[in-house]
């Protein structure tokens, strides 16, 4: 798997854009109390956290993107073997 992805941390968020794999484009944004993320088209996933009014931080977004890769990846490989 290979992620390029520009973080840019602004005063109350962190934005990364990017692509994986080179070709599939990936969006994030992290703004404390919550969170979303979109690869390629059609896949997104949104959660709000429990913690109103937190600041989000470089390693927290980079946890979240990670994971929503891995949920893209096992989810886009189920319907694969479906």
């Amino acid at each position: 798997m290979s992620l390029k992805v520009k973080i840019q941390d602004r005063d109350k968020e962190v934005v990364g854009k990017g692509t994986i794999d080179g070709v599939v484009p990936f969006y994030f944004k992290d703004q404390g109390h919550r969170w979303m993320v979109r690869i390629g088209q059609n896949w997104t996933f949104k959660e709000r956290d429990l913690v109103d009014g937190s600041t989000p931080s470089l390693s927290a977004a980079r946890n979240k993107m990670y994971w929503a890769i891995a949920q893209f990846r096992n989810q886009s490989r189920d319907v694969t073997c479906a």
